[in-house]
C-alpha cells in the first residue's frame, strides 16, 4: 500500500484488462473447443467452449432477427444454470447489454426495475416466467418474453444462422455490457450501467482476487454459488471464471447441501459463497463427509462474517476463507485477499488498479491520519453512472471518477481495510441489500396506511431484518399489513415485525429520522 498525500492505492498494479469479456471467452474457445466451460450442477449437462461459442452464436443470430443490436437492453430471470452465461454471451455478441432480474422478485418487484431500464426482450426460465410476464404486462406490455425450460426448446425460440462461432464481437469498452440493479446509497434500485470495460476490469481483478492459494486459470474449476443476477455472481465468477478460461459449476439454489456435495464431486478450486453459507460451513459436519482438498480459496462478502468463523473456517479447509468487499456500482469488488492471508476481520488489500480517499463526514474534507472515513474509491470498475438517472449518478461520483460508497471505513497500517459501519440505509439480510424505501413503499399502498418507515434491527440467523413502523388512517391490523407486503416483496425483503404508531419523526423538510427509529426499537427490545 502506497500513499500519496491522501490517496491510498493498491498494493499490486492494474491487471492487463481484455477488451470485452465474451472476446476473452471466444479466444479460450477458439484455442481449445473441446474444454469443459461449464457444467450445469443442477442437472450435469456439461457446454464446452466450443459448444458455448456455436449456441450464443446463434442465439446472438436469433436475437438480430428480432432487431436487437447495440443500445437494446435484453433482460434475463432465471436461476444460475448453464443457459445463463449461453445468453448473456449471445446478448453481448449482438452488442446488447443483459439487464439481470432475480427469479425471486414478486411481479412488482420486477415491474419497478423494469419501469427504470426497459429492455428490447426478456428470457424468463419457465418457473419464474408467469411473474415476469404479469411484470412486463404493467411496465411494457409490447416488450417479447422468451421461455427457457419450458415446451419449446430456447434454442428453438431465439436461434438462427450462427456464422462463425468464433467471430470477434466488435465490442469497445465504453459500450454498455450490464445494467443489474442496486439500491446503492439508499433509496428505490437503481439501475447500474456497467461498460465492457467495467466487466472486464472486474473479472481482471476477480482473478487477482480468488488466486489466493492458487491460480484461477484455465486448469481452475470455479462454483458459482452466488446468483448470476448479483454482481458477485456476474462479475466475481461468471466473467472472472469466462476470462480465465475455467470451468464454470452452476449452483441454482446456494445452499449449504448443495454446495458442499458439488464442490467435491467436481473438484472445485474456487469459490465464492453468501455468508450465511460461509458461517455454517464452518461447523457443518456435511464438510466431514466429502472430500474438499481441491479447494483453494473460498470467499465471502456483502455482510460482516465474525473472525473467529473465518479462522475456523480457513484451519477447517487448509486453504484461505476470507471476506471481500464491494459494492454493484464497483462492478462488484472494492478489496479483498490478494494473494496473501489476510487478517480475519478485515476485507483485505483495495485490489489492482484501484484507488481510495476517506472523507471526514462532517467536514467533507479527507481524514486525518489513522482516522475512519466515508470511502471513496476511484478505478477501472467504477459504474459508468445510474440508468437514466444524471442527478444521482452526479450525486454518487464526481467529477473527477471517485465514487461515494456511504460506507465508513479504516485503513490499517499496513493497507487491509476494516468496515466500521455504513451511513447508507440499506439493510442487509443474510448479504443481499434490502431497501427501506422500497418496503416502504409498498406498505404506504395498503389503503389503510398513511405513512410508513422501515429500519434494519439486528436478526440472529440473517444478520439483519427489516422492521416497519407505520402510521394509520383507517383501522388495520399488524399482520394483516404484514402479509400485504408479503404478498408484493420477495421473502428476504418481508418485514419482521410491523409496529403501529401515532406518526413518524420526520424533520422539517419531511426526512424521515431513522435513527429516531432505531432508537424506538432498542427500548421495545430491552422492555
Amino acid at each position: 500500500m502506497t500513499t500519496t498525500a491522501s490517496i491510498h492505492r493498491s498494493p499490486l498494479a492494474a491487471p492487463p484488462i481484455e477488451p470485452a469479456v465474451a472476446v476473452a471467452a471466444l479466444r479460450h474457445a477458439a484455442g481449445d473447443p473441446t474444454a469443459v466451460a461449464v457444467i450445469d450442477g443442477a442437472t450435469g449437462e456439461t457446454v464446452t467452449r466450443g459448444e458455448l461459442a456455436a449456441r450464443s452464436a446463434a442465439i446472438a443470430a436469433g436475437l438480430r432477427e428480432r432487431g436487437i443490436g447495440r443500445g437494446d437492453l435484453v433482460a434475463i430471470a432465471m436461476p444460475n444454470f448453464a443457459w445463463w452465461p449461453v445468453v448473456a454471451m449471445g446478448v453481448w455478441r449482438t452488442g446488447a447489454a443483459i439487464e439481470p432480474l432475480s427469479p425471486l422478485w414478486t411481479a412488482d418487484e420486477s415491474a419497478r426495475v423494469l419501469q427504470r431500464a426497459m429492455p428490447s426482450l426478456a428470457v424468463a426460465f419457465a418457473p419464474v416466467a408467469p411473474a415476469v410476464g404479469e411484470a412486463l404486462r404493467a411496465a411494457a406490455p409490447d416488450v417479447q418474453l422468451v421461455v427457457a425450460g419450458g415446451d419449446a426448446p430456447l434454442e428453438e425460440q431465439l436461434a438462427g444462422d450462427p456464422g462463425d462461432p468464433y467471430a470477434e464481437p466488435d465490442l469497445s469498452p465504453t459500450d454498455l455490457a450490464a445494467v443489474p440493479f442496486s439500491s446503492g446509497t439508499g433509496g428505490l434500485p437503481k439501475g447500474v450501467r456497467l461498460t465492457h470495460g467495467n466487466l472486464a476490469a472486474g473479472a481482471a481483478q476477480a482473478i487477482v482476487t480468488l488466486s489466493t492459494g492458487g491460480p484461477l486459470d484455465a486448469d481452475a474449476v470455479v462454483l458459482a454459488a452466488a446468483p448470476f443476477f448479483h454482481s458477485i455472481g456476474l462479475t466475481l465468477l461468471l466473467c472472472g471464471g469466462l476470462v480465465a478460461g475455467a470451468t464454470i459449476v452452476t449452483v441454482p439454489i446456494p445452499k449449504l447441501d448443495a454446495i458442499v456435495p458439488l464442490a467435491a464431486a467436481h473438484g472445485v478450486t474456487h469459490m465464492a459463497i453468501p455468508p450465511p453459507v460461509f458461517e455454517a460451513m464452518a461447523t457443518s459436519a456435511l464438510l466431514d463427509e466429502h472430500d474438499l482438498s481441491s479447494i483453494r480459496s473460498l470467499v465471502t462478502g456483502g455482510a460482516h462474517v465474525t473472525p473467529g468463523v473465518e479462522d475456523g473456517l480457513s484451519d477447517r479447509l487448509g486453504c484461505m476463507a476470507r471476506s471481500g468487499y464491494g459494492m454493484t456500482e464497483c462492478t462488484c469488488t472494492i478489496s479483498a485477499p490478494l494473494g496473501r492471508m489476510s487478517t480475519a476481520g478485515t476485507v483485505g488489500w483495495l485490489v489492482p488498479g484501484t484507488e481510495a480517499r476517506l472523507i471526514d463526514p462532517e467536514t467533507g474534507a479527507d481524514a486525518d491520519g489513522d482516522e475512519p472515513g466515508e470511502l471513496w474509491v476511484r478505478g477501472p470498475q467504477v459504474m459508468e453512472g445510474y440508468h437514466g438517472l444524471p442527478e444521482e449518478t452526479a450525486a454518487c461520483v464526481t467529477p473527477d471518477g471517485w465514487l461515494r460508497t456511504g460506507d465508513l471505513v479504516q485503513i490499517r497500517a499496513d493497507g487491509q481495510l476494516e468496515i466500521r459501519d455504513r451511513f447508507k440505509e440499506l439493510i442487509k439480510v443474510s448479504g443481499a441489500s434490502v431497501a427501506p424505501a422500497e418496503i416502504e413503499l409498498v406498505l404506504r399502498e395498503h389503503p389503510a396506511v398513511s405513512d410508513a418507515g422501515v429500519i434494519g434491527v439486528p436478526d440472529s440467523t440473517r444478520g439483519e431484518a427489516p422492521m416497519a413502523f407505520v402510521a394509520l388512517a383507517a383501522p388495520a391490523e399488524p399482520d394483516e399489513l404484514a402479509q400485504f407486503a408479503a404478498a408484493r416483496l420477495a421473502g428476504y425483503k418481508h418485514p419482521r415485525e410491523v409496529v403501529v404508531v401515532d406518526d413518524l419523526p420526520r424533520s422539517p423538510t419531511g426526512k424521515l429520522l431513522r435513527g429516531a427509529l432505531r432508537e424506538r426499537a432498542a427500548m421495545a427490545a430491552r422492555a
